[in-house]
């Protein structure tokens, strides 16, 4: 997640006062808050979550696997906004929201599982 925000800061840097349209400018607010905002969401949701439903969690490997795809869409989509290749930024957009998706569906199953687990018991 900090990666993204040094990134993005440098983006900021080195473009700031020329990019307020385009993909460098995607790349700049994208970095910023899909990368860094977005991390600290995914990071803090496990924790967060159960106390605000006061439930627990049913953790699994699984809740790093929208943080994963998180990153290495980004990644597309940023690499795709410097080089200028439409193409990749739309897939690296596509891939972003399908992570956020999961990232729901990942908690949504999380918290549904801890709860039929303590209903067995």
């Amino acid at each position: 997640g900090y990666v993204w925000l040094v990134g993005g800061g440098l983006l900021w840097l080195i473009y700031g006062s020329q990019a307020t349209a385009g993909p460098i400018y995607d790349a700049m607010l994208h970095a910023l808050f899909l990368g860094f905002v977005f991390s600290m969401i995914f990071g803090h949701a496990p924790v967060i979550v159960p106390a605000l439903l006061k439930t627990s969690l049913s953790f699994s490997a699984v809740v790093y696997l929208p943080l994963v795809w998180l990153h290495l869409s980004l990644a597309l989509r940023l690499l795709s906004d410097l080089h200028y290749w439409a193409p990749g930024r739309r897939w690296g957009g596509l891939l972003n929201e399908l992570a956020l998706l999961l990232f729901l569906l990942v908690m949504v199953l999380a918290v549904r599982r801890a709860g039929a687990g303590r209903g067995a018991s």
